[in-house]
């Protein structure tokens, strides 16, 4: 399958523009208050456009590269469209953007800034623990709400990143209101006609094209203004034989009606194709002989062929919203919205043997494999096994919000509704013959169970038929979420604002196939499971001075239990709750003309930790509590002559019941820079350190110790035309930055590391 295609290319974008027919929605702007270097907001929303222009005030805040605002009323981070075009690599995704705020951290795509997937911690919790959505639209997979970094929304679609420290108020709607959230804000619609063109050309074989055509208002069509947005890149990638290429097509529209209503119109499509493994990561004795950067061969006689390994993944996202005023002073704000994410995986099983030396005496017929230590055996066990992996789901919703203000506080009343369609599978084959031919290796399927009520246990009542041996699992699933909520933002004096509110979560998940994927059972499964469960939220900002404020959070959030607890022989008996968090926040920001600070202590209780039963596998219940604690803060200092240097930190601490750091979760951040501008000068130099962070409970083996990386970029602008030069990772660290422990050998575990210098270069054009 060839790499790059130019009439592939064409054609994809053609498609594109038709597929887009079915659109979506953004936001109208309202007055705003002046920042002191004028209203560089590059969003159109007008809730987060007011936050951004409240939080850029100060001169030091508005420079900064993540900055807090006076009003907040639990952590927050902004990371506003400004500093994200001129400090930014051009091919990144949001992670990198969210990584420069406190207690946020992401090592990037081993692979290049978005050449491949990563992840993202807040505070220490994981992805799918905390909702990323987009203008307001919270997104993930359907499954757990994981998020894929470079698969909707490249760096050149988002105008503000605003980051949540916390489970918000209690209008925020997703499926993960537990750990925080990453908001991402659609650029903004201009009021004139213009272009730009971005040309980059960068390391590991990188180029990226971005155009983008401003409408301006037309009046001929009652005022209608919008954009459209086309991306192509592609590259060799960091690593070996790991080529990627992508496209993506956004557009958005808004159309006054009348002298308070406006309906947007967004929708977005992005296609991915890239050479990589399902389960990618290098073993010691692979980076030994071949070093940090491999990743896949040209070898076919080894699973690590590149050939064996490829991904291609399509999504799409759209929505339609109306925002405009009701009688008796109530105003609307009203979304329909729909996504779809397609992957379809075609991997080699495992790539974790040492075919590097290629010694069959040693590893005997699997040395493709590694079969011999790990995987079951094949019908072919002198070929490379493999599979063909399908992640395919359509969610369709509507969020309503309602909101009255009464002069000394606004009342706020919202409603999410959410559907869910999912099809997986997982369907094994004969790589080194063909993904056509099937490869039999599965256990059998098990048409029934009979229980011992002695032992307590589950025996499996094997069936003969044989057209499940090649399948792992195939299924189908839903969900129907619902989320009311209601809160009031009293304004006790024109100095302090308490807001109590309530939210209350319905939820129902239906799995259906007749290969479910359980880990410790082959089984048709036909099962469903819901959910109810209500949170309060209670916040305070208090204004000290005009510039000066304190703010406190109590709020409770939730995670609700994931598909893998209907993978059950009876599920009756999985009587899991949603996992709990409870928050304690308190913090102050304060801003002034040349120096902006922010800092705050939070304390998190977790509650019903959703644990497998260690006896009867297969089994789910809630167990065991987790803490979190810390202190954050970013400061930030503007000096007269176009400098300003900022700083932010954060020490997190994790525990679960037995007192054990929680892995994954880095113990503090810190990061530093200095931003430059003057006349057609810009210049930004970034720098951030992620703390030590355990992988395992075991403190020897798995302690993945500090790493961190800075990034220099430069702009020069010419009026019409600008050139930016950035530079990702200076120094050319290559520090570990994850480890996936192997269950059984450590030979086999799986080591990631920092991808090395990426240089680019961005010719931008404007008309």
């Amino acid at each position: 399958m060839a790499v790059t295609s130019h009439s592939k290319r064409a054609f994809l974008f053609s498609t594109t523009l038709l597929s887009t027919l079915v659109l979506g929605m953004a936001g109208a702007a309202m007055a705003q208050d002046t920042a002191p270097t004028g209203d560089t907001t590059d969003v159109s929303d007008a809730r987060v456009k007011d936050v951004i222009v409240r939080a850029e005030r100060s001169k030091a805040a508005a420079n900064a590269p993540s900055k807090a605002s006076l009003e907040q009323s639990q952590p927050q981070s902004i990371v506003s469209r400004p500093f994200i075009d001129q400090a930014v690599s051009e091919t990144t995704d949001f992670t990198s953007i969210a990584a420069l705020s406190p207690s946020a951290a992401s090592s990037g795509a081993a692979n290049g800034a978005g050449w491949g997937e990563t992840k993202l911690t807040l505070r220490g919790f994981q992805d799918g623990q905390y909702n990323v959505s987009y203008d307001g639209i919270a997104f993930g997979d359907t499954n757990d709400p994981t998020h894929h970094s470079n698969s909707f929304f490249p760096a050149s679609t988002i105008g503000a990143t605003v980051i949540d420290r916390g489970p918000g108020v209690a209008g925020d709607f997703g499926q993960s209101n537990y750990g925080g959230q990453v908001q991402l804000f659609s650029n903004k619609i201009t009021e004139d006609y213009n272009i730009t063109l971005r040309e980059t050309v960068g390391s590991f074989g990188g180029w990226q094209s971005v155009a983008v055509v401003q409408t301006g208002k037309i009046e001929e069509l009652g005022g209608l203004k919008g954009f459209f947005n086309v991306q192509a890149n592609g590259a060799k990638g960091a690593q070996t034989y790991s080529p990627l290429h992508a496209n993506n097509l956004t557009m958005k529209f808004a159309l006054p009606l009348g002298e308070t209503w406006t309906v947007t119109a967004f929708a977005t499509k992005n296609y991915n194709y890239s050479h990589n493994n399902d389960n990618a990561g290098a073993t010691l004795t692979q980076v030994a002989a071949n070093g940090k950067d491999f990743n896949l061969s040209n070898d076919p006689t080894k699973s690590t062929y590149y050939g064996y390994n490829y991904i291609i993944k399509d999504t799409n996202f759209e929505y339609l919203r109306a925002q405009g005023d009701l009688p008796l002073g109530f105003q609307l704000d009203s979304t329909v919205y729909g996504y779809f994410y397609k992957n379809n995986t075609f991997t080699s099983t495992d790539v974790t043997h040492a075919d590097l030396i290629g010694d069959t005496t040693a590893y005997g017929a699997y040395v493709s494999n590694s079969v011999f230590a790990k995987a079951k055996t094949p019908s072919n066990p002198n070929d490379v096994i493999g599979y063909n992996k399908l992640n395919k789901y359509h969610v369709l919703g509507n969020i309503s919000r309602l909101n009255r203000d009464f002069g000394f506080g606004t009342l706020h009343l919202g409603l999410w509704l959410e559907e869910s369609s999912t099809n997986r599978h997982r369907y094994d084959y004969d790589a080194t013959l063909g993904t056509t031919v099937a490869d039999n290796r599965e256990k059998p399927l098990c048409a029934s169970y009979t229980f011992d009520a002695t032992s307590g246990k589950y025996t499996c009542v094997a069936t003969a038929d044989p057209q499940w041996n090649a399948v792992q699992y195939q299924e189908a699933s839903k969900w129907w979420q619902t989320e009311m909520s209601a809160d009031f933002e009293w304004h006790v004096t024109d100095k302090l604002t308490i807001t109590p509110g309530l939210k209350h979560v319905d939820m129902k998940r239906t799995v259906a196939g007749p290969v479910v994927k359980g880990d410790k059972s082959r089984q048709p499964q036909y099962a469903s499971n819901t959910f109810s469960k209500t949170f309060q939220f209670l916040t305070t900002n208090y204004r000290l001075t005009k510039n000066w404020s304190v703010y406190g959070q109590y709020a409770t959030g939730g995670l609700l239990p994931a598909l893998s607890t209907l993978y059950s022989v009876d599920p009756t008996k999985n009587t899991v709750e949603p996992q709990t968090t409870t928050n304690y926040q308190v913090g102050t920001v304060y801003q002034s003309a040349h120096f902006a600070a922010d800092f705050d202590v939070y304390k998190i209780e977790v509650n019903n930790l959703v644990t497998e039963d260690p006896i009867d596998a297969g089994f789910y219940f809630n167990s065991g509590k987790a803490k979190y604690d810390g202190v954050e803060g970013q400061v930030s200092y503007a000096f007269d002559f176009g400098l300003t240097t900022y700083v932010n930190a954060s020490v997190n601490n994790t525990k679960d019941q037995a007192g054990y750091a929680l892995t994954k979760a880095p113990k503090d951040t810190f990061g530093a820079g200095a931003l430059y501008g003057h006349g057609p000068i810009k210049l930004a130099l970034t720098y951030k350190r992620v703390g030590d962070q355990y992988m395992k409970t075991d403190p020897t083996d798995y302690l993945v110790k500090a790493y961190d990386s800075t990034d220099l970029a430069a702009n020069y602008d010419f009026g019409k035309y600008r050139v930016k030069f950035q530079v990702t990772n200076v120094f050319d660290k290559r520090a570990v930055t994850s480890i996936k422990p192997f269950k059984g050998a450590a030979a086999f575990d799986q080591y990631y590391f920092q991808a090395g210098r990426n240089v680019q270069l961005t010719l931008i054009a404007k008309f």
